[in-house]
């Protein structure tokens, strides 16, 4: 997402809880009144958002599912046009809703920061609007929490929390406007693209967000792009790396690389740039880049959903005697590689041999 000019308007934030022994809910605690940064705070926040959610980030996007009424993100675009109060109220709301679905005991609490603001163009009538969430890792909260007397969080702690360096931002989600919307019926997909940021997005587990955030709380899924983004990606590689001029041997590398990028990286996303940064050289990362958004692939990351292509990331492997190994895409194997077994020589001695034909040419790496 492309966080170009970015400005914020209002900022709310309230906290949320662990919960109790017994598993019940904790009632958050409720701000009532904005959180006013300085400049330089403010420009920290917004590069802070940009981190998290622009286009160099891990972000991706998701489809909304749920949109009733009290559903989170019919709550999140209603504060596009909310006045002060409503806004408090309803940014509440959803903080609410994040610690109801913090359901399991062990989930921390934190501080929920909603936003709202505008991107896309320095002309104010051209500009998006732009709907935040974040949950920021505040393990210092319970020492911290707010005035007795106005229940305010205090602005020095805010200050701590967000915008000091070595601080992270457990989740990151926006609503934004998207450019353009064709409207055709009210499904709020027409008009809202959504973002989700995770600091435990590289994790083993490879989910790009946990589960209760962004389907129980944000009520979004999985966009149904995700499988065929990840197919064109893995095809459109392979048709690059073979119109390279470099070696067969080269070729192969590159081409192994891609299948272990898709099928051994623990990250539950896929990332253009970085794949062509770690395997390209600069020249070719440019043309490369290009290349695939000519393909109509996203710019940015998106969710890695291998449904597609599953058969051919398998590699299937047979070994022999002596430290012979035979290896190809499973896919390939069953239609290249014929293997018969030999008990009988030509001489008439009992062997124990194997027979391999292979419909291709030999290539001798360069």
């Amino acid at each position: 997402m492309q966080l170009v000019h970015l400005n914020i308007e209002k900022i709310c934030i309230h906290q949320i809880f662990q919960r109790n022994h017994d598993g019940s809910k904790k009632t958050p605690e409720k701000s009532s009144d904005f959180v006013n940064f300085s400049p330089s705070a403010m420009e920290t926040f917004k590069q802070r958002v940009i981190d998290a959610l622009g286009s160099q980030s891990k972000a991706i996007e998701m489809m909304i599912v749920n949109q009733a009424a009290t559903d989170t993100p019919s709550l999140f675009t209603s504060l596009k046009t909310a006045l002060d109060n409503e806004f408090i109220n309803i940014s509440y709301k959803i903080a609410d809703n994040l610690a109801e679905a913090q359901k399991r005991k062990n989930l921390q609490g934190g501080i929920v920061v909603v936003f709202r603001g505008t991107f896309g163009s320095p002309d104010a009538k051209k500009t998006r609007s732009i709907i935040g969430i974040i949950k920021a890792d505040i393990y210092s909260a319970y020492q911290k929490i707010t005035d007795p007397q106005t229940k305010e969080i205090s602005l020095n702690y805010v200050k701590e929390a967000l915008l000091t360096p070595s601080t992270k931002l457990f989740k990151t989600a926006a609503f934004t406007e998207i450019k353009n919307p064709i409207i055709i019926n009210d499904n709020l997909n027409n008009t809202w693209q959504v973002s989700i940021s995770d600091h435990q997005i590289s994790q083993a587990d490879g989910k790009v967000a946990a589960q209760y955030f962004y389907e129980k709380f944000l009520g979004c899924g999985y966009p149904e792009s995700s499988a065929r983004n990840t197919k064109t990606f893995y095809e459109q590689t392979l048709i690059f790396i073979k119109r390279l001029d470099i070696s067969n041997e080269e070729k192969h590398e590159l081409n192994s690389a891609l299948t272990c990028y898709l099928k051994l990286d623990k990250s539950g996303v896929i990332d253009p740039n970085k794949f062509a940064q770690s395997y390209f050289d600069a020249n070719t990362t440019d043309e490369y880049t290009s290349f695939l958004a000519e393909s109509g692939l996203p710019k940015t990351s998106f969710a890695k959903d291998t449904q597609y292509i599953i058969s051919k990331l398998k590699l299937q492997k047979v070994s022999f005697g002596k430290s012979i190994k035979l290896t190809a895409p499973a896919e390939q194997f069953k239609k290249l590689v014929i293997i018969e077994p030999i008990e009988i020589d030509s001489d008439g001695n009992n062997v124990n041999w194997t027979k391999i034909l292979i419909k291709e040419k030999m290539t001798i790496p360069q």
